[in-house]
């Protein structure tokens, strides 16, 4: 078994900055559109998110970064409520990243990502939390880097009802 503790440090309260954030749906030719808008005032930094959902299977998504210029367009299909694809497409660093995700047993999920910016390959199998608790196994690979050495992580969440 692996456990993962955090330090105290990472427990520190978040700087003080205070984010506004806006939530809307439309409908645009009968399918949901959503939009979340959000503003953080010590960063300057404003984010608009939509989503248009096509139908149960099948959703576009954009991200655009208003100061940065940054614009992120996605795709998500869902093949018989079991195989989820999800290709992008990141302006700001001319690269497409794709993932792949097989849900196994009904609470577990294996997941297989590519980021071509930072050529990055990634491999995660997580269980949902049920009422023992869930799991996350994360391994990747740089393959830009010689070593090709894997990275690997683990988390882990318990309930516990007092």
């Amino acid at each position: 078994m692996v456990t993962s503790l955090r330090p105290p440090s990472s427990m520190a309260p978040p700087q003080k900055d205070v984010r506004f954030q806006f939530m809307n749906s439309v409908r645009v030719m009968e399918k949901p559109l959503n939009f979340i808008y959000t503003h953080w005032r010590g960063d300057n930094r404003t984010v608009v998110d939509g989503t248009l959902a096509i139908d149960s299977a099948n959703k576009l998504s954009a991200n655009y970064g208003v100061d940065s210029g940054n614009c992120k367009l996605g795709y998500s299909y869902v093949h018989k409520g079991l195989t989820t694809f999800e290709p992008s497409y990141d302006f700001a660093k001319n690269s497409w990243d794709v993932a792949v995700s097989q849900r196994v047993y009904e609470d577990n999920v294996v997941k297989t990502s590519y980021q071509s910016s930072s050529r990055v390959l990634g491999l995660e199998w997580s269980k949902n939390p049920s009422s023992s608790g869930g799991f996350k196994i994360c391994a990747s690979v740089n393959l830009a880097e010689e070593s090709k050495f894997p990275t690997l992580s683990v988390d882990s969440r318990l309930h516990v009802e007092l």
